[in-house]
């Protein structure tokens, strides 16, 4: 199991994946429209005009030609993408690149063009020429030139998607889909129980533990919960979970805390160790803050002297502030996980919107305190967001949020004649959550 999730993150992370299993349709096609041209016979396209219907020596010219255009267009699709990336990248931050590099749309035209190239030289090698053995796989050149007008569709295609992908409005509403997502996966409903988690909080209560540290260094990228509940389950543990996915662990560092007091053997250490998959980056499969950091770096780069576009800034507020309504849609998850049987096996970090407020406005704040466009944008976002908040912790993290937002752009733009537009928006934001507070 565990090496099928290590599997999973890998692939969805990989850009060669379609286009490689595209390349093995591509070899299947070749080796079963060969094998139905032989059953065939060349005397059916006699009978169909607009068909291809030449000699083998024009089969191989047709195919030979759309072969190589085919390496033509791919280099040309290479050179486009590296330099989208590379502008991107110094354009939004590098974070960015993941989406690019997982988009199903660019391994699809790659894998379009590759597959045909590849179907090409499949077919080409059965030709013959020889007066007693002539083979002409009429259907297979046939197909070879309907799959060579689908790839100048997918050009085409391919073009269009490229030239929406770099936008700054696509790319923020495309990270903000991908949050609407992947939120059921990390907040998920199951997971609500009315019980109480404080008597397990307190330190004495796991003085006698042992512990389970990490082998490696990186990422903590995800944390196989149901094989550890089912561990704990089968052997009477209690397991304390330090990490959550998205933090970086040194080779060392505590990954857990069990009870009873007796460490278990090396093979089940070496189970539970299991379900801690880490790697080089961070994946936002089980991360809910990931695509909450994208919307905040693209906002602070757009904000630097550099590049300087407010408006792209203002974007992706409008995008945090929907991603943080949702996130107060959603109940708070407990940190407690029970078996079948009602035992306590499991105890998580959980990340509430408290904290996923912090972690992003703190350093949009930062930086925004210049901006007076920016500031008062940010004021109306949590005004706005004010009536959907139901929980009098959030309430109180965004009333703490505006304050110090107001205060530090108080001090910032103190002789700017905006100053009165920026206590407006600050009165407005108190107002509406005090009302509620």
């Amino acid at each position: 199991m565990h090496y099928l999730i290590r599997l999973s993150l890998a692939l969805s992370e990989s850009f060669w994946f379609l286009p490689a299993v595209m390349m093995l349709m591509a070899v299947g096609a070749a080796l079963g429209s060969t094998a139905l041209d032989h059953q065939l016979g060349g005397a059916w396209v006699q009978n169909i005009g607009w068909v291809w219907s030449g000699g083998a020596n024009g089969a191989r010219s047709v195919l030979s030609t759309v072969a190589g255009s085919m390496m033509t267009v791919v280099s040309i699709v290479f050179s486009l993408t590296l330099t989208t990336l590379a502008q991107t990248s110094s354009h939004f931050g590098p974070r960015v690149l993941r989406n690019f590099v997982t988009d199903r749309g660019n391994q699809f035209v790659l894998g379009t063009f590759v597959a045909t190239f590849l179907y090409c030289l499949m077919v080409l090698r059965t030709i013959r020429s020889v007066e007693e053995q002539t083979f002409v796989p009429y259907l297979s050149v046939n197909l070879g030139l309907a799959m060579t007008v689908g790839s100048l569709a997918v050009l085409i295609y391919f073009i269009h998607h490229l030239s929406q992908s770099i936008q700054a409005e696509q790319l923020l509403a495309g990270i903000g889909k991908d949050f609407e997502q992947i939120l059921p996966r990390i907040f998920p409903v199951s997971q609500q129980e009315p019980d109480q988690a404080e008597p397990w909080l307190k330190a004495e209560r796991w003085q006698a533990s042992w512990v389970i540290a990490a082998k490696s260094d990186g990422y903590l990228q995800h944390i196989d919960q149901e094989s550890l509940l089912k561990l704990a389950s089968e052997h009477q543990l209690i397991l304390k979970l330090e990490r959550r996915p998205g933090d970086f662990i040194s080779q060392g560092m505590p990954l857990l805390y069990g009870l009873p007091g007796n460490e278990p053997d090396t093979s089940l250490i070496d189970s539970i160790r299991a379900c801690f998959v880490q790697g080089r980056q961070r994946t936002p499969q089980q991360d809910a803050a990931y695509y909450l950091h994208q919307l905040v770096e693209i906002a602070q780069r757009a904000m630097s002297p550099g590049i300087n576009e407010p408006y792209t800034a203002l974007s992706s507020i409008d995008w945090l502030g929907a991603c943080l309504r949702r996130v107060a849609a959603y109940p708070q998850p407990s940190p407690l996980r029970r078996d079948d049987k009602g035992n306590l096996c499991l105890m998580v970090p959980v990340l509430g919107f408290n904290e996923l407020v912090k972690t992003t406005l703190t350093p949009l704040r930062l930086v925004a305190v210049s901006n007076p466009d920016v500031v008062v944008h940010t004021l109306k976002m949590l005004t706005n967001l004010a009536p959907a908040l139901e929980r009098e912790t959030d309430r109180q993290a965004l009333f703490e949020q505006a304050q110090l937002l107001g205060k530090m752009a108080q001090e910032e733009l103190s002789f700017n004649p905006d100053c009165a537009r920026v206590q407006e928006a600050l009165d407005q934001a108190l107002s509406a959550l005090r009302s509620l507070h």
